[in-house]
């Protein structure tokens, strides 16, 4: 149990501006261009089993305070880092930091979706002993788009994702994004977002506030039996 630590993370993918959505945990294909960073705070009460022990049962940590910082290193390349700090329960648990990539294969364009290769727990630390990093391969693509009006529930911008992938360790211990997973994202209004995903393990639900491009995004939602909540920002720094 003393890599607790490393194997409780929720860590969200960039939101774009475009979208005003945020996908929980789960590897996609949107991806940050050249110069944009994304930063972020987010929280999660969790809903954990009592740790089991010579001595008894302890409590699992009962919240998650975390950071994001996501980097567009070029058009093609992005990086990222997730630190987390368990909160609550009988065992104290230092911070730990998880590290991803990914790499643009294909642009999205009217035929095409977004395609890109990646890892999670670059660095091989976090998950149990002998688990190293976990490979991906996402696309989504933008499938429905109103023209000529703003996206609302009856007419909304919808996009696809779906992934394949090898198993990831990195949250609560569990095996995720092994094998086909995905989910769609949409845009319900200027203001609102949607996602609903599924990781190969549990269902993910949120729902996104941006006032407009240039505010942040205020979202919140579920994650399996856990809930969560964040605020995020992008900029460009060219």
């Amino acid at each position: 149990m003393a890599r607790l630590a490393m194997v409780v993370f929720v860590a969200l993918l960039a939101a774009t501006a475009a979208m005003a959505a945020d996908i929980v945990t789960v590897p996609t294909a949107n991806q940050l261009k050249a110069g944009e960073v994304d930063v972020a705070h987010y929280w999660i009460g969790t809903d954990l089993p009592p740790i089991q022990t010579p001595g008894g049962p302890l409590r699992a940590p009962t919240q998650l305070n975390f950071n994001t910082l996501y980097v567009g290193l070029t058009d093609r390349i992005e990086i990222d880092a997730h630190e987390v700090k368990p909160v609550g329960g009988d065992i104290a648990i230092a911070s730990s930091t998880i590290w991803n990539a990914t790499v643009l294969l294909l642009k999205e364009d009217k035929r095409n979706p977004n395609v890109v290769i990646g890892g999670r727990n670059l660095e091989g630390t976090s998950g149990p002993a002998g688990v190293k990093a976990s490979w991906f391969i996402s696309a989504a693509k933008t499938v429905l788009a109103p023209v000529g009006a703003p996206p609302s529930f009856s007419n909304p911008v919808l996009r696809l994702h779906l992934s394949v992938g090898t198993e990831d360790w990195t949250l609560f211990g569990e095996k995720r994004h092994d094998g086909i997973f995905g989910g769609v994202q949409a845009m319900v209004s200027p203001q609102f977002g949607l996602v609903v995903l599924h990781d190969s393990q549990d269902l993910i639900t949120g729902i996104t506030y941006t006032r407009n491009p240039k505010w942040p995004t205020i979202k919140g939602g579920t994650y399996g039996d856990h809930r969560w909540a964040g605020i995020n920002y992008t900029f460009n720094v060219k």
